[in-house]
């Protein structure tokens, strides 16, 4: 059986274009929306710690200014900032006034803290 010079570009034709929009297809997904909070934390709740500091699981409710209360999820790892030192969610304490990065995960049912940033105390 005789193929074509054409035949054989063609097909590589066809499998470069597969490959190269598999290949952009697997990025890295779609970009969750951030959303920015800011206000006094009015509750924390701890669900359960790790051995290590910082290996805590839980949540803050948040007071916002004119914009009522939102409960927010914090992981392990998470990012709390103090001034400018990290801190663990056994540091924050009910009334700190804190500016909030978080996002809303798949799945999830709790907005989840990035990065939270709070002034000395």
């Amino acid at each position: 059986m005789k193929i074509s010079k054409a035949m054989v570009a063609f097909f590589i034709g066809v499998i470069v274009t597969v490959g190269t929009t598999s290949i952009g297809m697997a990025g890295d997904g779609p970009k969750l929306p951030l959303k920015r909070y800011e206000g006094q934390i009015k509750a924390i709740k701890i669900d359960r710690c790790g051995i290590e500091p910082g290996q805590c699981i839980g949540s803050i409710i948040l007071a916002q200014k004119g914009a009522g209360e939102v409960t927010l999820g914090i992981r392990p790892g998470t990012w709390l900032k103090r001034g400018g030192n990290f801190v663990y969610i056994e540091d924050l304490g009910v009334g700190n006034y804190v500016m909030v990065e978080a996002v809303a995960m798949p799945g999830d049912q709790l907005e989840q803290i990035t990065v939270l940033s709070s002034q000395g105390d």
